[in-house]
């Protein structure tokens, strides 16, 4: 109805306009004309036309480039409205950019501790923040590596990479896969099967430390390292690379907070894009790129006063 509505407000428009052509001198046609536009617009709330939308803007951590690409185009093609735009980067860099100042509605961590830094810099209200995701480490090889053993047990394949002559890729310590590296090497150097000496062995194959997991996919993808430790979502899809799943008992996992920033522009919109990660069809685009939902406890009630939450 409001389609047709706007059709015959337009066609009414055109009319007059017609009618107040052959009536009137050529120099109040100008003027009539400039009234006959300013009446026949589309006004919306706010006094902003229907053809604009609502821009939010979310500082992501680089190994959410894939999922949320996907989700802005599923929560885009649905009931809601308005435009996601991205920003991907290591997790530590957007924390710096927010600190700095930098505009944005919604902030995706790939850790807590630097969300917790936008907290200190009081872009972020600590009431707020909820984990909406979880990862865990895997070996990602090289492509021009060998990979994993065939048939032998992951640990055998695991104690390998500490042997000299090998190429491994990680974080830097800033960042937070590098911080969940060194959580994993610090747990293997406990455990009896690997100990202190696999940790030691394991460092000193580092050839390179990345700012962000894509770095290290990147060189991974190129053959310019033999190994490298990158989040299980990252390999999803990749099929080009071996990969080996680090023990349970050894593994990390990966926790994502995301909360909107206390001077959203945009608290609502950006609120429906994170009830939207919250819900079924978003936690479903989630784990089909390798990332777990059940470590978030009642996602989607958690979710429901996110618009609030930003003021907090």
């Amino acid at each position: 109805m409001l389609t047709a509505i706007v059709k015959s407000v337009s066609s009414l428009c055109r009319r007059s306009t017609t009618t107040a052509l052959g009536l009137i001198p050529a120099a109040a046609m100008l003027l009539l004309g400039g009234l006959l536009l300013a009446g026949c617009s589309r006004p919306t709330a706010g006094g902003a036309s229907l053809s604009e939308t609502a821009e939010v803007t979310v500082f992501a951590a680089a190994s959410l480039t894939d999922v949320f690409q996907e989700a802005a185009q599923s929560f885009s093609s649905g009931v809601h409205t308005g435009n996601v735009v991205f920003n991907f980067a290591g997790s530590q860099q957007l924390a710096g950019q927010l600190r700095e100042g930098a505009r944005a509605d919604i902030f995706a961590s790939a850790d807590e501790m630097q969300m917790q830094t936008a907290i200190d810099a009081g872009r972020i209200g600590k009431g707020s923040v909820k984990t909406f995701a979880c990862n865990r480490l895997i070996i990602g090889f090289g492509r021009r590596a060998a990979g994993p053993s065939d048939g032998a047990p992951e640990e055998e394949s695991l104690l390998k990479l500490a042997q000299p002559g090998h190429k491994i890729v990680v974080g830097a310590e800033a960042v937070p896969i590098g911080q969940y590296t060194r959580q994993f090497l610090a747990k293997a150097a406990q455990d009896e099967r690997f100990g202190p000496e696999f940790r030691a062995g394991f460092e000193a194959n580092i050839v390179s430390e990345e700012q962000n997991v894509r770095g290290i996919l990147s060189k991974l993808q190129l053959g310019e390292a033999d190994a490298g430790v990158v989040y299980a979502s990252d390999l999803v899809g990749v099929t080009e690379l071996p990969r080996m799943e680090i023990p349970a008992h050894l593994n990390i996992s990966a926790v994502y907070p995301i909360a909107l920033t206390r001077d959203s522009r945009q608290p609502e919109q950006a609120a429906t894009f994170v009830n939207f990660l919250f819900s079924e069809e978003g936690a479903a685009v989630l784990e089909s790129h390798g990332f777990s939902t059940h470590c978030r406890a009642e996602g989607s009630e958690e979710a429901s006063n996110f618009a609030a939450y930003g003021a907090h």
